[in-house]
């Protein structure tokens, strides 16, 4: 019975929290793909220490802000250390690593087809500057204002600008828009 408790617990702080968490986390992290593996290991530390001890859900974002800060380090600093990694490595079905890689992002305000979508967000992705997955994260899928999102990386109005439609851009001349 108290793991259905538990259960119900986990879901009402999650519900409550996500966006918020993965909105912090987005901008903590050097790299949007660290951020889906640093949000499941936040949310299952929460999910084992509901079923070790009571914890209070006053305060409940701002004890998850801090083991998100604890697994962004831990998990910069084991990056550093298997750095020697490649995740372009292939595994024993001939598939590179990062493709087995899940991400959920999907660019809703794009007017794309279907199938061009994870071509797409592995375009964005993988850019070098890593503002730009970021940017197109908070503003199409968490659907924050380019003033909110300026403000919370602390860039200019005319810099968020400027990497949605440079980028949008490149999207429509490398996936094409039949010239919409």
């Amino acid at each position: 019975m108290a793991s259905q408790q538990n259960l119900y617990k986990f879901n009402e702080i999650y519900d409550k929290t996500y966006l918020d968490l993965s909105k912090y986390v987005i901008i903590k992290c050097h790299n949007i793909n660290d951020t889906h593996d640093i949000m499941q290991e936040i949310y299952l530390e929460l999910w084992n220490l509901l079923n070790k001890k009571e914890i209070s859900t006053v305060n409940i974002k701002s004890y998850l802000i801090g083991i998100a800060n604890n697994k962004i380090k831990k998990h910069y600093t084991l990056i550093q250390k298997l750095k020697t990694i490649s995740l372009f490595e292939t595994n024993d079905k001939e598939i590179e690593i990062i493709d087995t890689i899940e991400d959920a992002m999907n660019i809703n305000a794009l007017i794309i087809k279907e199938e061009n979508w994870n071509a797409i967000w592995q375009f964005i992705k993988n850019k070098k500057n890593q503002d730009i997955p970021k940017v197109f994260y908070l503003y199409y899928k968490l659907e924050l204002s380019i003033r909110e999102i300026s403000e919370e990386l602390q860039r200019s109005d005319s810099y968020i600008k400027h990497l949605i439609y440079r980028t949008l851009h490149e999207l429509q001349v490398h996936f094409g828009n039949g010239g919409n």
